[in-house]
């Protein structure tokens, strides 16, 4: 457990609390960010059960800002935020100095292990709180639908389900020895806009496709909440959020944590 609490906004459920979705936000921005995305989908009658627990980043040094720093969950510099196949070299700025990297294949392990360590933590906590863990979702945008997607293939715990939005699957050549045998069996929405100048399609589609590997089915739309992979785009979108995708959302936590189980 991490030595003090990870600090986070969290928005009681409108009713009695049976289940909670653990948000991630976004490089840049903070669990403040989501605050009026959770409220208006608490207002849903099929959701008012559902408690929303909202993190913040703290602020780091990240290579896409050269060097400055903003609230992030690990370090990434552009071409490989946009999974770019090109040799492209970034200054780095670090409290002892320049270092020059190679952005092509960068991830930052150390970053991103550290972070899904905060999730676990998390979840550990409701757990230990009575809430049983397939009564839990994770989700975020980017940076934070990163963190929810190796999250939750990698948990101990059988979680209820993972939303992930705008969103590439990182540390793919570490997962086949991280990922649980619950993998199978976890629901997933993956959603993101098809004009993403951050996040292409065809990037998208090859992080599914090595999860297919692993044996995780890709379900068509209206499977939706069904184990494996509900891979929705939305016509127009780019690296942001939408009605329509909070409407998706939404009709996923009612399936995955429904409100009549308890």
């Amino acid at each position: 457990m991490a030595a003090e609490p990870y600090p986070a906004l969290v928005v009681p459920a409108v009713g009695k609390h049976t289940a909670t979705v653990v948000f991630v936000h976004g490089l840049g921005d903070s669990g403040q960010g989501w605050k009026d995305a959770a409220e208006t989908l608490g207002r849903n009658p099929s959701l008012q059960h559902i408690k929303w627990i909202l993190p913040h980043a703290q602020s780091r040094p990240v290579t896409v800002s050269n060097g400055k720093e903003i609230p992030a969950w690990f370090d990434i510099c552009l071409h490989a935020l946009k999974g770019s196949e090109e040799q492209h070299e970034h200054v780095q700025v670090t409290p002892s100095g320049e270092q020059k990297i190679s952005c092509n294949g960068f991830e930052d392990r150390e970053g991103i292990l550290r972070s899904v360590q905060i999730l676990n933590d998390i979840i550990k906590k409701e757990i230990e709180s009575g809430l049983d863990a397939e009564r839990i979702v994770l989700g975020g945008f980017s940076q934070g639908g990163v963190l929810s997607l190796l999250t939750g293939l990698t948990t101990e715990h059988k979680l209820g389900g993972v939303i992930a939005l705008s969103a590439l699957l990182h540390l793919q050549k570490e997962l086949k020895d991280m990922i649980t045998q619950h993998a199978r069996s976890l629901p997933i929405l993956w959603a993101f806009g098809d004009v993403d100048p951050l996040v292409p399609t065809k990037v998208v589609d090859r992080s599914v496709d090595f999860l297919t590997s692993f044996g995780i089915p890709r379900l068509r739309r209206e499977e939706l909440g069904k184990p494996g992979i509900a891979f929705v785009t939305y016509t127009g979108l780019g690296h942001s959020s939408s009605e329509d995708e909070l409407r998706d959302m939404g009709e996923f936590m009612s399936r995955v944590v429904p409100a009549d189980t308890l």
